[in-house]
Order: structure tokens, then C-alpha cells, then sequence
């Protein structure tokens, strides 16, 4: 399973963040979101940027420690907070720029779908998020500068 976005149909109201916000924090903000909308404003973009669940995960074997796995029912990536050590490698390894770290903590924040019913799908009012039972394709991935080379 994966979560696909349709950057054509994304409003930009970030919903889908708060939802992630408040499904795993318990608390309303975007800070800790594990979904981000980043916005190319030259090109009048909203962009939905989430864990694409590469077939090789590159966050996962990054990890020094194997803090990280994938989950057998969902394939989503699994963090063991307890045994994460606070450094970037899995956040520096990913393709698509879509490990984000929390700026208070230092935590990796990886998408995990949401136990397979993703609080940002379910938020989306325009239907840009949707979620697929196929493994994500390989893509390209997207500059993140908002130059958008893909």
C-alpha cells in the first residue's frame, strides 16, 4: 500500500498535515506532520510531498542501528523510537526528501499510513491523496528547490 498524490488536484490547505498531526501527536499544528505540501509558487503548485514506500528502502538500510523496518502488512516504514539514535542518516538517504526530521527532537518522522487507513487521505477534500494496494513505481525524484526538473 502506498498513499498517491495528485499535485493537480491539491488545494494547498494542508488538512492532510494536521490530520497526520493529529493522528500521531494527538495535537493540532503541522510541525511533526510526516506529509508535507510544499508549494512552487512560480509554477502555482501545491505539492503533497509523502513516503513513496520504495520497494528498496534506502531510509531503511541507512539506519545504523536498524531502527527502521518495514511493516508486514502495510510495507509502510516502521520507526523503533527506543532504539533510534537521533542522527540523519535516514533522512539524508531517501531519494525523494520525504524523511523529515522533527526540529525539537530530532526524530525521523516516516510516514507509517496510519496502521493502512491514512488520517490524510480520509482529511482530503479535493481528493488530491488517495491510496493505492500496489506497490508504489519507481519516479524520479522531484527537485525539491520548486525548479521541478522531473
Amino acid at each position: 500500500m502506498h498513499i498517491v498524490a495528485d499535485e493537480t488536484r491539491c488545494s494547498g490547505c494542508r488538512a492532510c498535515e494536521l490530520a497526520c498531526v493529529a493522528r500521531h501527536d494527538g495535537r493540532f499544528g503541522a510541525a511533526t506532520a510526516r506529509i508535507r505540501v510544499l508549494k512552487i509558487e512560480a509554477r502555482g503548485i501545491d505539492r503533497p510531498q509523502v513516503c513513496r514506500v520504495c520497494v528498496e528502502a534506502p531510509c531503511v538500510g541507512a539506519c545504523p542501528v536498524g531502527a527502521l523496518s518495514r511493516d508486514p502488512a502495510t510495507s509502510a516504514v516502521r520507526l523503533r523510537a527506543a532504539e533510534c539514535i537521533v542522527c540523519p542518516a535516514c533522512s539524508d538517504a531517501c531519494p525523494f526528501g520525504v524523511v523529515f526530521v522533527d526540529a525539537a527532537t530530532g526524530m525521523p518522522l516516516i510516514c507509517d499510513l496510519c496502521e493502512g487507513d491514512p488520517a490524510c487521505v480520509k482529511r482530503c477534500v479535493t481528493g488530491a491523496l488517495s491510496r493505492a494496494e500496489q506497490a508504489a513505481p519507481p519516479r524520479k525524484a522531484p527537485c525539491v528547490s520548486g525548479t521541478d526538473h522531473v
